[in-house]
């Protein structure tokens, strides 16, 4: 293992005895019998297939991640969401009550949330407002980041709730100035929707950088709960595997759902819906610009977008009691009177740019 990743790691888990459940002992195929995991075998009418474990880790799967995101796959690992991968890094990297994570608000809640009830600390380097938008503050978070304590630095790109990508070049930056001090966690949740290529075609060129991917955006599969995790280094993936996950941690449905919409004729699909939510955006956007209730809209490269409102509240509410809920982020310092507003289907986005005029 890197030593970039190994001495960052709490020490227990270089030498801890992992579980090996039972799913993990041989590769399954239909014309092995099975008594290793205490399995019923007997299938209930129309579930059939579901009496047994899953695999912990399906290769199969692992290669089709690998092929719509270019990395090997023993350099994945497959999570219930992104939001799972939060949960496994906290755990590896943070003691309780000593270490901390690094966050850019304004960003996604759950790093905090997820770090918090490790326990382990929040330090926050906020994102700087420039030119119209939002940037990383790259001498604060180096700064901060080579402190001991902390050890996993989130940078969400598109940032979550503001749409802002952010230069890789400034990414691979901070993780070149803090490599042996801190991972460097970049959240893609929104990739599929950016302008800007993924920063796993950088991978190799920085030890302590993790990706995170998820399907649930971009495939229209959020009820599956599927994303993963990516870092070059295969033996901390290897580690991972055998040490920090659950026995079984993918369910069976997920899984061959995963397979379904990794295929390249629902990749396809999912492309072209990308499009469209991409099309009605900038139309959404547009007519938001011509509002006299609308202060700024925020520069966005995501499925959504960050606007600022003279009366945020009320048309929130507004738009509440018309059954069109919307985010509301008015009450944060750095993006007060602002909310989020996620982009839908035509006529969904309809209905919320009437209300918009009659709002107006």
């Amino acid at each position: 293992m890197k030593p970039e990743i190994k001495n960052l790691l709490r020490p227990h888990y270089l030498t801890l005895d992992g579980y090996v459940s039972a799913g993990m002992e041989v590769t399954k195929d239909e014309s092995t019998i099975f008594l290793n995991a205490n399995e019923n075998p007997f299938s209930l009418p129309g579930l059939e297939g579901f009496n047994r474990y899953p695999q912990p880790q399906p290769e199969a799967l692992a290669l089709a991640y690998a092929n719509a995101y270019g990395v090997d796959h023993d350099q994945i690992i497959m999570t219930r969401g992104a939001d799972e991968a939060l949960v496994i890094l906290t755990k590896l990297f943070c003691e309780p009550h000593k270490d901390a994570v690094l966050i850019c608000p304004p960003t996604f809640g759950m790093y905090g949330v997820d770090a918090r009830g490790a326990p382990a600390d929040v330090i926050e380097v906020p994102l700087l407002k420039e030119d119209g938008t939002f940037k990383l503050d790259q001498a604060g978070i180096i700064e901060n980041a080579s402190k001991p304590e902390v050890k996993l630095v989130y940078i969400c790109t598109p940032n979550n709730p503001s749409g802002t990508s952010f230069d890789h070049i400034d990414v691979l930056g901070i993780a070149a100035a803090l490599e042996g001090k801190a991972m460097i966690v970049v959240d893609e949740t929104y990739a599929e929707f950016s302008q800007q290529s993924s920063i796993c075609e950088d991978l190799n060129s920085a030890p302590n950088l993790i990706v995170l991917r998820t399907l649930s955006k971009s495939y229209s599969f959020a009820g599956m709960r599927m994303g993963c995790f990516i870092s070059s280094d295969k033996e901390f993936i290897s580690l991972v595997k055998a040490k920090a996950l659950d026995a079984y941690p993918l369910p069976v449905m997920s899984i061959q759902a995963a397979f379904h919409v990794l295929s390249p004729e629902i990749q396809s699909i999912a492309k072209e819906n990308i499009q469209k939510l991409l099309t009605e955006r900038d139309r959404v956007i547009k007519a938001f610009n011509a509002s006299d209730v609308v202060e700024y809209i925020y520069p966005t490269d995501a499925n959504f977008f960050l606007v600022e409102m003279k009366n945020a509240k009320g048309f929130l509410d507004v738009c509440a009691k018309n059954k069109v809920i919307l985010r509301d982020f008015s009450t944060k310092p750095l993006t007060k009177n602002c909310l989020r507003i996620s982009i839908g289907t035509e006529e969904e986005n309809n209905l919320l740019l009437d209300l918009l005029n009659k709002f107006s």
